[in-house]
């Protein structure tokens, strides 16, 4: 991973299956979410040079919103 920062991830939110998606975890990786019951996004992205984040920004429509940033691993 370190030599191309390539990831896969396979994302649910609130149960449902959104997909499996892969990027550069470098230059960031953003996958859009826009559902019935869920609007908004999930991001990957490094920090401070070799960890892995993820930041997770979310309206939901029956109750209210949900955002955090997450460490994953350190590479």
């Amino acid at each position: 991973m370190t030599e191309t920062w390539e990831i896969g991830v396979e994302i649910y939110v609130v149960g449902i299956k959104i997909g499996n998606f892969f990027g550069n975890v470098k230059r960031g990786l953003v996958i859009k979410v826009n559902l019935f019951v869920a609007k908004g996004e999930v991001r990957f992205y490094l920090k401070n040079g070799k960890e892995v984040w993820v930041h997770i920004d979310l309206k939901l429509t029956f109750d209210g919103s949900f955002s955090t940033d997450v460490k994953l691993l350190t590479i």
